[in-house]
């Protein structure tokens, strides 16, 4: 993963532990190796806003 893909993430709420990707406070947690496969960083920005936006709407209908 480049540092680019992180800044990204990081914009995003994500933080690297122990070779994964966490969110804290939505509690998602995925392996560096799902975001390292985009080919551009925009991409890379589409799919974690997807990924933000199911948790959400999943936290809301619990």
């Amino acid at each position: 993963m480049t540092d680019e893909q992180m800044a990204v993430l990081q914009k995003f709420g994500f933080r690297e532990e122990d070779g994964q990707l966490k969110h804290f406070k939505l509690g998602i947690v995925r392996q560096k190796e799902v975001f390292a496969g985009f080919a551009s960083t925009e991409e890379l920005q589409e799919y974690a806003r997807q990924i933000l936006r199911s948790q959400c709407l999943w936290k809301r209908q619990e």
